[in-house]
């Protein structure tokens, strides 16, 4: 029990001061299980370090998810992983990333096959891509490019109405 406790108090005080969240997934039909489940809106993000226009609306997402509280969750899905390397000092490299942006919603770390997820989620790799769902996993609306928060803001809303 002593050798947990000095764990159990770094984890909790990394939780505390807002590390960020990176979910490793391999298989495609698993990224809903990191949606928040009471969201009307699930927007996903399909993203990585090296895109440009993708590290620019990361910033963006954050102010999208906090408008709308727990209405709406925002999902991030890193495909760092995509570039041959050593896994660990790439999912390091988006961890420090995330921190360092302060990024609070969870990201997921795409290590699956990359045809998959782009069959999966039909699209044709170019990122950044955004997809709106509903609870039940049907898309609302998807933006291929980078986002303009207001424009996605007005979006969401429209959507929330839609599904009350």
């Amino acid at each position: 029990m002593r050798l947990f406790a000095p764990f159990a108090a770094i984890f909790l005080s990394a939780s505390a001061a807002g590390a960020a969240q990176l979910i490793e997934v391999r298989e495609p039909t698993a990224l809903a299980a990191a949606f928040a489940p009471a969201a009307s809106v699930r927007v996903m993000n399909v993203w990585a370090t090296w895109c440009v226009p993708c590290v620019e609306e990361m910033a963006d997402l954050g102010a999208i998810g906090a408008t709308f509280g727990a209405r709406v969750s925002v999902v991030g899905v890193s495909l760092d992983d995509m570039i041959p390397g050593d896994r660990a000092v790439s999912k390091n490299k988006v961890v420090a990333f995330l921190d360092r942006q302060r990024i609070a919603f969870p990201n997921i770390y795409y290590v699956g096959n990359s045809d998959a997820l782009a069959d999966f989620l039909r699209f044709d790799g170019a990122i950044p891509i955004t997809i709106a769902y509903d609870r039940g996993g049907h898309e609302l609306w998807r933006k291929q490019g980078k986002l303009d928060r207001q424009k996605t803001i007005a979006t969401i809303r429209k959507l929330l109405g839609r599904t009350r």
